[in-house]
């Protein structure tokens, strides 16, 4: 290698280590956080467990998602109290988590944070005892397929989750989830 060469080497090692992480991080790609053979793979997990129909995964609902993700990050959405849903013709679930060495935020980890609410939910009433509206837009019998995007702030270390749900469930008083 020629002297201009390892120099090279040297000053982009040293940019690496001195400027922000952000800037030496690999791109990546939403659909790397979306996992979308496994997220849906989890969602029909958690639906066969109390009787519901599979979902199918739906580009178009998909892209909707990417596009609200999209458009969160650009607006630079990254404060849990700032985040707001599309309000959309869709049901939709949210979730953000930092990236770890291991069970980094992803769709299928969302998916499984968001069916921890099941004991909130009581059946019988058809009431919340807690939050449990993410978990029954999971459940919910009236969708029929799901699509996720996401974003990431925080130079690249926090990712967000935007999954909805065509068609969107009823979710009134009346009309349980399963």
């Amino acid at each position: 290698m020629s002297s201009f060469g390892k120099s090279f080497v040297v000053v982009l090692t040293l940019f690496c280590l001195f400027s922000t992480r952000a800037n030496c991080l690999r791109k990546v790609r939403p659909i790397d956080d979306v996992q979308p053979e496994e997220t849906l793979a989890v969602h029909n997990e958690i639906r066969a467990a109390v009787g519901v129909a599979p979902l199918v995964w739906n580009k178009t609902v998909a892209a909707y998602a990417q596009h609200f993700a999209n458009k969160q990050a650009k607006a630079g959405v990254c404060m849990y109290s700032d985040v707001r849903h599309s309000g959309g013709p869709y049901g939709e679930n949210i979730a953000a988590g930092w990236v770890q060495p291991t069970d980094q935020m992803s769709g299928p980890i969302a998916t499984k944070f968001w069916s921890t609410e099941k004991p909130n939910y009581d059946h019988d009433t058809n009431k919340c005892k807690d939050v449990c509206g993410h978990y029954t837009q999971v459940v919910a019998n009236q969708s029929s397929s799901v699509g996720c995007g996401s974003y990431r702030c925080h130079d690249n270390e926090l990712i967000w989750i935007v999954c909805d749900y065509y068609p969107m469930p009823v979710g009134d008083a009346d009309t349980r989830p399963y």
